[in-house]
């Protein structure tokens, strides 16, 4: 139990990461119904055994190197020694679509490497928890968006397969995302493959 909890603290952490959390916010996701007192008690060894896993030679009583108090708020440190795919994914992603333009060759370089780190829903094992639905939300349309501008530069590039291949995984994702069909169409009329293109249609 202790373990679970420690691990969703951290998990809602990560989601909130740089947006300081009151203690009674956190209530409210951990054990929702459950009285202040109770709630409170269970924070503790929560937090406890999550800064246990995160730093096993800290003091007690001493500042944590990746959890900031301030007063009831609780957050990550945004100066944390941590790295994580999703900042690194969405930075790629940021940085292909604004060289879409001017270094299209830089951009598809960007929106690969940011395809790749996107393994599917984000923290799968809390899809029904109503913290992390914003963020996931977010990620599935920062994926969707990004898969998006890495097809039409595919298709000016004048690579159909690649183009092909791409729509596929955006429509695993999101199967009404109309634009993936439509760049399906115009790879499979760049193959030449016109039974496709209406089949697609």
């Amino acid at each position: 139990w202790q373990r679970a909890k420690a691990r969703q603290l951290f998990q809602i952490f990560l989601t909130f990461r740089g947006n300081p959390l009151e203690r009674e916010q956190i209530f409210e996701y951990l054990w929702p119904g459950a009285s202040p007192d109770v709630s409170d008690r269970n924070f503790k060894v929560a937090l406890s055994s999550l800064y246990r896993a995160l730093e096993p030679n800290r003091t007690a009583g001493s500042e944590s190197a990746y959890i900031a108090r301030n007063d009831s708020r609780y957050s990550l440190r945004s100066e944390a020694d941590l790295w994580l795919d999703v900042d690194e994914f969405l930075a790629l992603a940021k940085r292909g679509k604004s060289l879409l333009q001017q270094a299209p060759c830089q951009a598809i370089c960007d929106l690969e490497k940011a395809l790749t780190l996107y393994e599917g829903e984000y923290l799968p094992d809390t899809r029904y928890e109503t913290w992390a639905a914003s963020r996931r939300e977010q990620l599935s349309v920062s994926y969707l968006q990004a898969a998006d501008h890495l097809c039409e530069l595919y298709l000016q590039n004048h690579c159909p397969e690649q183009a092909i291949q791409l729509c596929q995984r955006i429509i695993d994702e999101d199967n009404c995302w109309e634009r993936a069909y439509r760049h399906l169409m115009t790879a499979y009329d760049q193959l030449g493959d016109h039974g496709q293109v209406a089949r697609t249609y």
